[in-house]
């Protein structure tokens, strides 16, 4: 049966001149490798959602439009509504970058 070796003494502490230098940090855009890259994804993104919120109003008005021809009430309802829906969507996925901006100028 092997006897288990006692834990190694921590090392002493270096003097507070011979650490890590703090100072020498600092946020640098230009570190980033492919910040552009970045812009793409947010720029595509912005994209699709303003092109799914036009698709959910689009639906909505076809909804709204076809249900009472059909008699089916319910569907004109949920058209209507998807369409105030969406279109909130469009106003808010359209301004993001301003929403953005202002928040950013402003902290």
């Amino acid at each position: 049966m092997t006897a288990l070796l006692a834990p190694s003494p921590t090392p002493t502490p270096t003097p507070s001149g011979e650490g890590f230098d703090f100072s020498r940090i600092s946020p640098d855009p230009a570190a980033v490798p492919r910040s552009d890259l970045f812009y793409k994804l947010a720029n595509a993104a912005l994209f699709l959602g303003v092109v799914s919120a036009v698709a959910g109003l689009a639906a909505g008005a076809i909804a709204f439009g076809i249900g009472p021809i059909f008699g089916a009430h319910i569907i004109s309802d949920r058209g209507k509504s998807m369409m105030w829906k969406a279109g909130l969507v469009a106003i808010v996925v359209g301004s993001a970058t301003s929403i953005v901006a202002f928040l950013l100028t402003e902290i």
